[in-house]
């Protein structure tokens, strides 16, 4: 097995001279989400390892980079998420909308906006989980724009203006600024958000445009690319279907995304209750038991210094890389032989004890059949990637008291699928 605590980074893939503006070109910049790809990485691994007109899946599709980047290289596209926000992201970001349809569609939905005023209590009414995050004047601001945003009857146009609503609520809120771990701050000064929806509105629909004139001049407009609500464990896709696969797992707290994301998710109505949706994640905090027959040696000697030190910790640990387990294995079952896979992960810190991901990773690639290849080490840079932790592990910032830097880098696991039969009976398991 590749000895990945001796490798050096290479600058080949570390993309440092790439500027933050330059990452959100296209439509890239719609809507905030942790921890994403930047478009740059994720094309450079599509170019190498694909043909156009081949079909690239992202399993842990989140805000839909790969799909975009897919679509404008010629390259047909599959995303899955379990989150149903990530979805949405998704679909809009590659619909791609008449540049004059959309202006004029949105010369409507302004003059319906302002021809109305916050005459009702909607906040009476208001899910109390919603009241939480928002005082009753920005709540009942929001309600006059969503129920503006409702009318609309074109329905990729409506997506398009709920993608813009759900990234501007937590500027609107009492949501801690510029904290992705959810905390209020009552001192905070919200944005206006009639401002604030026009304002993005205006910037997506320029995006737009960008996005559009591409698939134009490129000639992809009719390359298929589809985001799927579902599960990573378990894909609804045929066996041996795509050519490549490109994703980053989540890390161990993956249900953090349900509590990111949870003001859209309630005001779409998705859901009332936060807690369900985190038992749908990999890894999820709900299984109260410790696996102990995991695929990984290096897996199982972790767990087990975990078990004397923190239980709560180790069961984490155990059910997540039991459910990567499926993830990979289902990976392997829907590739197609001889063709590649790229899974980006970074190592990571809890309780003062190493989580080496690549290192397992590589291993439970390796005994479900796949051939690892090559293994990149790449620098990160903090401007595009929040790289610190708080004391318990998870995402916080810069400013947050008990901050630890913990991703400085990170690691790409190019793998193959053998021609022959090897690791399938493995993988089916």
């Amino acid at each position: 097995m590749i000895n990945i605590d001796i490798l050096k980074a290479d600058k080949n893939w570390s993309l440092q001279k790439v500027k933050r503006r330059e990452t959100l070109y296209a439509t890239h910049g719609y809507h905030k989400y942790p921890a994403k790809f930047i478009p740059q990485l994720v094309r450079k691994v599509i170019i190498k390892y694909s043909k156009p007109g081949e079909i690239v899946l992202d399993s842990f599709g989140g805000c839909g980079t790969t799909l975009v980047e897919s679509k404008l290289n010629g390259r047909k596209s599959i995303g899955v998420d379990v989150n149903k926000v990530a979805v949405l992201i998704s679909k809009v970001k590659t619909i791609g909308i008449s540049p004059a349809l959309l202006e004029k569609r949105n010369e409507a939905l302004f003059s319906r906006i302002d021809k109305k005023t916050v005459t009702r209590d909607f906040y009476h009414h208001a899910n109390e989980r919603l009241k939480y995050w928002f005082d009753p004047l920005q709540y009942n601001k929001l309600k006059l724009i969503y129920d503006c945003i409702q009318e609309e009857p074109n329905k990729k146009i409506n997506l398009f203006y709920k993608c813009c609503f759900s990234n501007i609520l937590k500027n609107c809120s009492i949501w801690l600024a510029k904290s992705i771990k959810p905390q209020r701050d009552f001192e905070k000064k919200e944005e206006e958000p009639v401002g604030a929806f026009k304002k993005h509105l205006n910037y997506m629909s320029k995006k737009n445009k960008e996005f559009v004139g591409l698939v134009t001049s490129r000639k992809v407009k009719d390359i298929s690319c589809k985001m799927l609500k579902g599960d990573a464990r378990k894909v609804n896709l045929p066996a041996e279907h795509v050519d490549l696969i490109v994703t980053s797992p989540p890390y161990v707290t993956s249900y953090e995304y349900a509590e990111l994301h949870q003001l859209s998710i309630l005001w779409f109505n998705y859901t009332d209750d936060i807690k369900k949706i985190k038992t749908k994640f990999v890894g999820t905090e709900s299984k109260k038991i410790i696996r102990e027959g995991m695929e990984s040696g290096v897996a199982k000697n972790l767990v087990g210094i975990l078990k004397e030190k923190n239980k709560k910790l180790a069961r984490h640990v155990s059910n997540y890389y039991f459910d990567l387990t499926k993830c990979y294995k289902e990976m392997f079952r829907v590739l197609k032989k001889d063709k590649h896979l790229c899974i980006i992960i970074g190592d990571t810190e809890y309780d003062g004890i190493k989580i080496p991901n690549a290192e397992i990773s590589v291993q439970l690639l390796e005994n479900i059949g796949f051939e690892v290849k090559r293994v990149v080490k790449r620098k990160l840079s903090s401007k595009i990637f929040t790289p610190y932790r708080d004391k318990d592990g998870r995402f916080t910032d810069s400013k947050h008291g008990n901050k630890r830097k913990i991703y400085q880098y990170e690691y790409l696991i190019f793998a193959r699928k053998p021609k022959g039969k090897g690791g399938e009976k493995n993988a089916k398991s």
